[in-house]
């Protein structure tokens, strides 16, 4: 087995351990369930997606998630969260597979004008796994891999006293400057909604 597909498959347990120690008590606690829909860029790396979003170019290709949130940390009286987020992802348009993520990271919850539109600032930190290797990440980037580093940033806003807000994400694969592959991954940026319950 060659180093890079033994680390891969090192990488690939690691992430199913963490799926079933971290998720699982999402499944059956879960504080957050999110949908959304993102559009996949086609040329733009994922800081000009934030620093210059009107010239951004996407191409006919979109990602349908679902994902479980739990929260397993709350610090500076409830300001920051730490979380765990386990989705399922369908891509649809010029490409068709499924894609799995898990992830954790921090959720900041304390803006200034929180009395008025509850505001949340999320970014997430895993491994993103699709069902086969993405043609468009092959058309893209020259080449890809299913096993995937994945990061994504949110922002949420609602009503204060509501457990449902409206969220815009980025979300993004990739190989991580060689760790998982050389080429390979995607930026994509959509809304959805995050129903706490």
């Amino acid at each position: 087995m060659s180093g890079r597909r033994l680390k891969q498959s090192f990488v690939t347990r690691s992430a199913v351990a963490f799926v079933m120690l971290s998720v699982t008590p999402a499944v059956c606690s879960g504080e957050a369930a999110t949908f959304y829909v993102v559009r996949i860029s086609s040329v733009n790396a994922w800081h000009d997606l934030i620093t210059s979003p009107a010239q951004a170019e996407f191409v006919d290709a979109y990602v349908a998630v679902a994902a479980l949130s739990h929260e397993f940390s709350r610090q500076r009286q409830g300001a920051l969260s730490w979380e765990v987020e386990g989705q399922l992802g369908y891509n649809f348009g010029d490409q068709n597979h499924w894609e799995f993520n898990a992830a954790f990271g921090p959720r900041w919850r304390a803006f200034p004008w929180s009395d008025v539109v509850r505001t949340e600032a999320a970014f997430l930190f895993g491994l993103s796994m699709a069902s086969e290797v993405p043609e468009l990440e092959v058309a893209l980037e020259g080449d890809s891999d299913r096993l995937l580093i994945y990061w994504a940033v949110e922002l949420a806003a609602g009503p204060p006293r509501e457990p449902w807000a409206v969220v815009l994400r980025l979300h993004h694969r990739s190989g991580g400057f060689g760790f998982l592959a050389d080429d390979g991954g995607m930026n994509a940026v959509g809304l959805g909604v995050r129903v706490g319950f």
